[in-house]
């Protein structure tokens, strides 16, 4: 039989058990004990001291769209719900006015009467221009033709973007696809080539003006600066003494045909040896 345990041996077996139980403690760790405490005095990270929130006067401080801060009570827009104009729905009592049908802007619309020209319509042009074509053009006609492109394209972008508005519409409100995007691409790709062969003509204009430019700098019988409204000659041709005699040879020469130099006829030498009628006398 076992002997009996004395009081302080168990005591103490009691509480070393109980501290080393297996169970997590509910207790923090000790060296957080401080962090914990009721009373415990804590300093912020910056130690810049903080200012009281500005007051400057201003009435619309605080409104925000992205917080949803609207107008408060004490201010006032400068218009006002009742003042703005409401549309007419009623069509007998709207205003007629009369619009011109050569107006500028019809330019910017279909020929026809609908919003979308067809298919048909679409494929109807011909062939983008050339640059051997354009370099017979002058400038106007060259700046004529591209406004025109300009406008073209902005009336193909403005059926596009309809079409596009009409093919998100749902069927059962009228929507749908609607041919013609592949002829109108089509046709714009015809326009931008013709746009693209005029900025070519124009730069190889400009290349040649440059190049005359140059030479002319270093050309001492041209002036740059002179100044034509008023007279002046932009080319002063030098003219050495060589180029003066054969100019005024040219000048001396008579310029009529071979049958216009008559030989005297007395000059000449007859049979005999003398001179023309006279020695035949």
């Amino acid at each position: 039989m076992a002997a009996p345990m004395h009081c302080s041996s168990a005591s103490l077996l009691r509480t070393t058990l109980l501290y080393h139980s297996p169970k997590p403690s509910a207790l923090p760790p000790l060296f957080l004990t401080p962090a914990f405490a009721a009373n415990s005095q804590t300093t912020s990270f910056s130690t810049t001291p903080r200012s009281p929130a500005r007051r400057d006067g201003n009435s619309s401080r605080g409104t925000s769209a992205l917080r949803h801060t609207g107008l408060n009570k004490k201010q006032r827009l400068s218009v006002r719900l009742s003042n703005l104009p409401r549309p007419v729905r009623d069509p007998a009592r709207r205003s007629t006015v009369e619009v011109s049908k050569d107006h500028p802007l019809y330019a910017f619309l279909p020929n026809s009467e609908s919003a979308i020209d067809t298919p048909e319509e679409l494929s109807a042009h011909g062939r983008a221009w050339t640059i051997t074509e354009l370099r017979n053009k002058d400038w106007e006609d060259l700046y004529r033709l591209y406004w025109v492109c300009v406008r073209e394209r902005n009336r193909i972008a403005t059926q596009e973007a309809e079409r596009e508005r009409i093919e998100n519409v749902p069927a059962a409100l009228g929507g749908g696809e609607i041919y013609g995007a592949m002829e109108a691409a089509m046709r714009d790709k015809a326009v931008k080539k013709t746009m693209a062969a005029i900025r070519g003509t124009l730069r190889e204009r400009w290349y040649a003006w440059e190049n005359a430019r140059v030479a002319a700098m270093d050309d001492e019988e041209v002036d740059l600066y002179a100044n034509t409204e008023n007279g002046e000659r932009a080319y002063l041709p030098k003219e050495d003494d060589a180029g003066e005699q054969a100019a005024n040879q040219v000048r001396g020469l008579n310029l009529g045909s071979e049958d216009d130099y008559r030989t005297d006829p007395s000059t000449l030498q007859g049979p005999d040896g003398g001179r023309g009628a006279n020695a035949r006398a």
